[in-house]
């Protein structure tokens, strides 16, 4: 595995509203107001009117509130939906709050071994690998994971567990087992999803991800062109997950000496996530970082310290700011300052890095 600050990066894409928003096809029966405020609040999230949603979602979530005990399985279904967009928005924190609450309510009204339920603690688990609780994480998607294999192992949600348990390894330094759960992850995906979906679409990113992070950049590339041709399919051109998959890509190109192409892919990453809005800004950051790490090696170190300096300033003013990501930055930053004689900075930049990488 190549020694890089950037092999950090958590690079974790959840397809969070695949199939698991709650909507009228599945509660027709129950109370209108608080059943059509959920899909008005479905509708404008799907749009990325955020704070719009947001508000519907409070509404739709109180009514539901109101109703009384025997409609927690839909409060609980509501908020699953807050939560999983706030986690689309980067609102790690916020997500992880919502979507605990959920579980005990979805625990004590439908089962532990209901799909909801399990539904719910497989993305709660994901949550918590975004916000670096690796316990928690490894605890909530191992349960998941043992319930989809007995009750659910056609479902489409097995493969988003799987993938969840091989970032977490990732993370981990278990780059064998990540590789043993991804290639399942994507395996599932395709049978379950289809060979051109998004979640299909995911899991060969992630899979490449785990090649070029064990130093295998030649196998990395083939996959993370594949993922990246059926984004385009699926979420489209202008979307922010393709412009992040190109950054990626890039790093792998950079680690196989194909300095020409990872520039070209790194800087239309960041150009195109300069244009996105908030909700984005994580990823922004990111690409930034890793063009940042680029311009270093090709020695343009005023270009390499206005982008590490600027991504680690949209980092640590997140509301829930990824320590996998920040370290990463901060590890590149700490090799500027090497590369500049300022070796003390260095020295403290590498030492809050590695504090965030050994925090729990």
């Amino acid at each position: 595995m190549p020694h890089t600050w950037s092999a950090w990066r958590i690079s974790l894409r959840v397809v969070w509203a695949a199939g698991l928003a709650f909507s009228s096809l599945t509660l027709a029966a129950q109370p209108n107001i608080a059943l059509n405020l959920n899909d008005q609040a479905v509708a404008m999230a799907e749009k990325a009117d955020y704070e719009r949603a947001e508000r519907l979602y409070s509404e739709s979530i109180q009514k539901w509130r109101e109703l009384g005990p025997a409609y927690r399985a839909h409060t609980a279904s509501t908020l699953v939906n807050l939560g999983q967009m706030f986690c689309t928005e980067g609102k790690w924190s916020k997500g992880v709050k919502v979507l605990e609450e959920a579980l005990a309510l979805h625990r004590s009204s439908l089962g532990s071994k209901h799909l909801r339920t399990v539904r719910n603690l497989s993305l709660l688990g994901q949550a918590y690998v975004s916000t670096g609780d690796l316990d928690r994480a490894d605890a909530g998607l191992t349960e998941a994971l043992g319930t989809e294999r007995e009750l659910y192992p056609a479902d489409l949600l097995l493969s988003g567990t799987l993938h969840g348990i091989s970032v977490l390894r990732r993370l981990q330094g278990k780059l064998e087992e990540a590789l043993q759960y991804g290639d399942e992850s994507l395996s599932v995906a395709i049978k379950t999803g289809g060979e051109l979906s998004t979640v299909a679409a995911v899991a060969y990113e992630n899979v490449a991800v785990i090649h070029r992070l064990a130093g295998r950049p030649e196998r990395a590339l083939p996959l993370f062109r594949k993922a990246r041709f059926i984004y385009r399919q699926t979420v489209g051109l202008s979307s922010p997950i393709v412009a992040s998959l190109l950054s990626q890509e890039g790093m792998a190109l950079l680690d196989d000496g194909q300095i020409f192409s990872a520039e070209q892919e790194m800087s239309e990453a960041v150009d195109a996530l300069a244009k996105t809005g908030p909700a984005c800004e994580y990823l922004f950051a990111a690409a930034e970082s890793n063009l940042g790490l680029l311009r270093l090696r090709q020695r343009r170190l005023v270009d390499a310290e206005r982008l590490l300096t600027h991504a680690l300033s949209v980092e640590e003013r997140l509301p829930s700011p990824s320590r996998f990501d920040m370290a990463a930055t901060l590890g590149i930053l700490a090799e500027l300052r090497k590369a500049q004689r300022r070796y003390a900075e260095s020295a403290q930049l590498r030492s809050r890095a590695t504090g965030l990488q050994t925090s729990q």
